[in-house]
């Protein structure tokens, strides 16, 4: 069973009130998944925000490694608990543009992605918040992604790997 003080703890739905996050825990449900657990694939459609209660997620996608190589597959996120995934089940086009696959003994809190959405239309200050919350994270993401980014490059040109510099 899935509990508010849980939900709290999340950075996402942390500054939502008792009764905001009743309403959540009364959409929400638990999984369970092995490792190696294929959640979706890149292209699938996004029906489902998930929260990592326990365990971890990896988050792929293949990478172009230039006309010599073969696609290579990265990790470019490592989901962890109390942090969400799936996000595109609240936004248009609702499609993942990420491969998830479970690292380890994992529970995931799932919420479905119409009954989310209908909540935060009811209730546009809920709406806010979660999306604040979402934004918070989809922002640390892409601050790892740059710097990654960055030190791959850096890499590149100090060894003379000019293909990727």
């Amino acid at each position: 069973m899935v509990s508010a003080s849980l939900l709290k703890e999340c950075d996402i739905f942390s500054r939502l009130n008792d009764a905001q996050l009743k309403e959540l825990v009364a959409i929400a449900r638990e999984e369970q998944h092995a490792p190696g657990t294929l959640l979706y694939r890149i292209g699938d459609r996004s029906t489902c925000l998930y929260l990592v209660g326990k365990g971890k997620v990896t988050l792929e996608m293949k990478s172009d490694m230039g006309p010599t190589r073969p696609p290579m597959s990265v990790t470019v996120d490592q989901v962890t608990p109390l942090e969400a995934f799936g996000w595109s089940a609240v936004d248009e086009p609702n499609l993942h543009t990420l491969n998830a696959t479970v690292a380890e003994p994992t529970t995931l809190i799932v919420f479905d992605g119409e009954k989310l959405k209908g909540l935060m239309s009811r209730d546009p200050q809920m709406g806010m918040e979660i999306i604040r919350g979402l934004t918070r994270q989809l922002a640390a993401c892409l601050k790892e992604s740059r710097l990654l980014l960055m030190s791959e490059r850096a890499l590149a040109v100090l060894t003379g790997d000019t293909e990727y510099a």
